[in-house]
């Protein structure tokens, strides 16, 4: 583990050493001045919570890397606050009921001059969060500190989520199609009815059946087309 008190970005900084860190390191600190999320959004970053990037050499699919951090944080989550009920919101993002608890994000590092490439996995979970400082953020937001009531040991949690992100690249690396099925079937949102905000600002309304194989939402839309949608966002449909 390589560890900075204060760092713009963990994804950032271990992009930039790519060639030169080991296969399965995690970069952590504690605390980001530029952290971001998916579709540009800005992820507040006080101490007290996880903001890590893991790498990985020799594997080409952002989406299984997304798979295998949602999965390792959903684990971590279920972990700390076993008495609630955790799901992955495709394509990236754990959830406990409407509230956001994590996101993650994954980068393709192409090989270069005969150096294995690979993927760089940045994950934020909140840990210790409080209510004052998620009332800035973009959407409804929660911290395990919250669910639980009571303060997350930072250090254990950390240490452990390093073992459970270890454990997920062993079955990215050794069985990729069960990690994928096992993706699939945590997404919450799967075979209920949501709004597809797409890139464009569009918003298309309909039952959400399946993901595909390349990691595509495939909706079946109100006006009785099916669409397959890779870049937007999703959510419940909560309007007529």
């Amino acid at each position: 583990m390589i560890f900075f008190d204060t760092i713009d970005s963990t994804t950032t900084w271990a992009v930039a050493h790519f060639a030169e860190l080991n296969d399965r390191e995690l970069v952590v600190a504690t605390t980001q001045t530029a952290g971001r999320g998916r579709l540009d959004r800005k992820w507040i970053s006080p101490r007290g919570n996880i903001y890590a990037s893991f790498v990985q050499k020799n594997v080409n699919s952002p989406l299984l890397g997304v798979a295998a951090g949602s999965l390792a944080v959903l684990d971590l989550v279920r972990e700390l606050a076993p008495a609630q009920k955790f799901h992955i919101k495709w394509p990236n993002d754990i959830f406990c009921g409407t509230a956001k608890i994590s996101g993650i994000l994954s980068q393709y590092i192409c090989p270069r001059n005969g150096a294995p490439g690979g993927l760089v996995t940045g994950m934020g979970v909140n840990l210790n969060m409080t209510r004052e400082q998620l009332a800035s953020a973009s959407q409804e937001a929660t911290s395990i500190h919250i669910l639980t009531g009571t303060p997350c040991d930072y250090e254990t949690a950390l240490h452990r989520f390093e073992e459970i992100l270890h454990d997920h690249a062993g079955i990215l690396k050794n069985a990729p199609e069960s990690l994928f099925a096992r993706w699939k079937t945590e997404n919450g949102l799967l075979g209920r009815r949501v709004e597809f905000l797409a890139g464009d600002g569009s918003r298309l309304t309909g039952l959400f059946r399946d993901i595909a194989d390349d990691g595509s939402v495939i909706l079946d839309e109100d006006d009785g087309r099916t669409l397959t949608l890779n870049c937007g966002d999703v959510r419940l449909q909560t309007r007529a």
